[in-house]
């Protein structure tokens, strides 16, 4: 008698397999089973059997798990991304039938830069009052994370909007300009070049023995880039960038508005210099076909009106 064949397509796919690619988004996310638990709440024993399972049903090893770590395998990386196209196509369903009901529904994944709670009259808080206040029932999803990874969240299906002065011009991706911050060039009061901040502007000539820091998340960093300094550090968060600034070795430029309560209280002084003064754009960042769901629609139109009133 002959053997049957054996199936190799993909199965159809059930409400529980939409779970389980959940938690196998998770984990891919999460960089492993062990820190996957915190986020999505079930034992690492469960996790493992729910990824082994729906290996099972695909014919496919999405990652491998043991003593030598955790790997997304090709075949996994392809799910993965497959994985947050189809939940992105069940945002938008639920949105969609949600708002000709009259109501928003599904998520809504927002990543911002860190440090944005020091921004002027709190326009992103303000936003977030405004999309609350809407008719639905929206599940919203916060993070906040340096300029570069907020643009990279976007540009993996991690987050639906980005607010953020990182623009690599991603394809794919829109990036709208909501506002600017000024930077300047700053060091602790007690670095040498404190000494001649304090007596007015600064010759770049003056600052060729300083230690500076490079801000790894931006394309261009004016004189920085084109090497008239010398980098002995670099740094991706703003805190960061602070941190070295207050250590009294380095200089470095920081947006205006987060230096503004340093230099109150006396730990950092701006030094005076046109070539590391600068104002950068603020950008809301999102997907070319964001306008499509509702409720990503609604949370941009609520942003742009926060930050363009501030």
């Amino acid at each position: 008698m002959a053997r049957p064949k054996t199936s190799v397509g993909i199965p159809p796919l059930h409400d529980v397999d939409i779970r389980v690619l959940r938690v196998f988004k998770a984990v891919v996310e999460c960089e492993g089973l062990t820190a996957a638990e915190e986020r999505l709440g079930i034992g690492r024993s469960t996790i493992s059997k729910h990824i082994s399972g729906f290996e099972t049903r695909l014919n496919l090893r999405l990652c491998e798990r043991g003593r030598t770590g955790f790997t997304v395998t090709p075949h996994g990386r392809t799910v993965y991304e497959a994985t947050i196209e189809l939940l992105d196509a069940l945002d938008n369903f639920r949105s969609k039938v949600g708002s000709a009901k009259g109501r928003l529904s599904g998520s809504a994944k927002l990543w911002t830069m860190d440090n944005s709670h020091n921004e002027k009259g709190l326009p992103l808080a303000n936003a977030l009052r405004l999309f609350k206040r809407r008719d639905g029932d929206v599940s919203i999803s916060l993070n906040a994370a340096d300029p570069k990874s907020v643009e990279d969240a976007v540009a993996n299906g991690l987050a639906h909007i980005g607010i953020t002065i990182a623009n690599a011009g991603l394809p794919g991706l829109t990036y709208e300009q909501i506002g600017t911050e000024t930077t300047s060039l700053y060091c602790s009061v007690e670095h040498p070049a404190a000494k001649l901040a304090r007596k007015g502007p600064v010759a770049t000539k003056d600052l060729l023995n300083c230690d500076f820091i490079m801000r790894s998340y931006l394309r261009s960093e004016n004189k920085i880039n084109a090497g008239k300094v010398r980098t002995t550090a670099s740094t991706g968060h703003i805190e960061a960038t602070l941190q070295l600034i207050l250590s009294g070795s380095f200089v470095g430029i920081l947006p205006d508005h987060i230096a503004a309560r340093w230099v109150s209280l006396g730990r950092i002084i701006a030094i005076e210099n046109p070539d590391f003064a600068g104002l950068s754009g603020i950008f809301l960042t999102y997907r070319d076909n964001a306008d499509n769901n509702p409720t990503i629609a609604a949370l941009l139109a609520d942003l742009r009106q926060s930050y363009r009133r501030d």
